[in-house]
């Protein structure tokens, strides 16, 4: 299956003015384009997010759940979209959020576990990165919000449905 591209224009700044806060109509448009409820949704990286489950480090943005992306107390397979905007580095993780380094293996790997068979891994972020382990590519967003600013990559990716180890087919394997 040939993965999606697509170009998006969306207004910069929502209201609430929160940096590293996604464009105006980003989360309202991305839910409608993968046909997904608002109730379906987690976001590990909160922030000032409108949709979903908001988990977040920050108490200060009042999320559903105080909790580090890397490690979710959530349970696995129930989530239709998992919304992934990390901090771009971990320069700007400590000094925009004021939050340690941030592990990329290890909040997709949690990303993917929440997420059930068939639904989508999304990463926001400048860079086009890797496929995600146990999930295939869905589509790509190039995502402009006003001149002169940098634009982003918007990675969809989805859940593979049957995920299987060939470690337990091989001789000498215990269970």
């Amino acid at each position: 299956m040939p993965v999606h591209r697509y170009i998006w224009w969306l207004p910069r700044p929502r209201k609430c003015k929160y940096p590293g806060g996604f464009p105006l109509h980003f989360e309202k448009k991305l839910l409608s384009l993968l046909r997904i409820a608002p109730g379906e949704v987690c976001q590990p990286f909160a922030g000032m997010c409108e949709y979903g489950l908001r988990i977040d480090v920050r108490r200060e943005v009042k999320p559903d759940i105080i909790a580090d992306a890397h490690h979710l107390p959530v349970k696995d397979n129930i989530f239709q979209l998992t919304l992934l905007d990390p901090p771009y580095s971990d320069d700007y993780s400590k000094e925009l959020f004021g939050t340690g380094k941030v592990h990329p293996s290890q909040y997709n790997k949690e990303a993917v576990r929440i997420t059930k068979p068939g639904g989508f891994v999304v990463l926001y972020h400048y860079y086009l990165p890797e496929r995600i382990k146990d999930t295939k590519w869905y589509a790509i967003i190039a995502l402009i919000t006003r001149q002169y600013h940098r634009a982003r990559i918007v990675s969809i990716f989805r859940k593979l449905k049957l995920i299987i180890s060939l470690e337990q087919f091989l001789p000498g394997k215990k269970e």
